[in-house]
């Protein structure tokens, strides 16, 4: 299974790690509500608002696809540690992106465990 995991780019449009995830094996597009990162001095209700609209999309744009969006609340590592033990991860897809030191400590963490796991 491929994971693409939607992080800040909550669209399908030219998106390359979804495009390149699908040539590889069935796909499971995945978004992790983080509320440590929505604890953040630099988070807002209104950005929150904007999120979930542009979730609410995706997830359209990907039911027309036949293709669910999977939401889970939590911690990402945690929720891919459970993906991985339950169906078995073989890569895993986001855009880079730029955020603060909280999301940047994060992706570390989650590239810990992809290398660890062989991913």
């Amino acid at each position: 299974m491929q994971i693409v995991w939607f992080k800040r780019d909550l669209r399908i449009d030219d998106h390359l790690p979804l495009r390149e995830a699908a040539l590889r094996g069935p796909v499971l597009p995945l978004h992790v509500v983080e509320p440590e990162l929505w604890r953040q001095p630099d988070a807002s209700g209104r950005q929150w608002s904007f999120c979930a609209e542009s979730l609410r999309e995706l997830r359209d744009a990907l039911n027309a696809l036949g293709q669910p969006l999977v939401v889970r609340v939590g911690d990402v590592v945690e929720i891919l540690e459970a993906l991985h033990c339950r169906n078995g991860v073989a890569g895993l897809w986001s855009h880079e992106e730029t955020g603060n030191g909280w999301t940047y400590r994060r992706d570390q963490r989650v590239a810990a465990w992809a290398r660890a796991r062989g991913i």
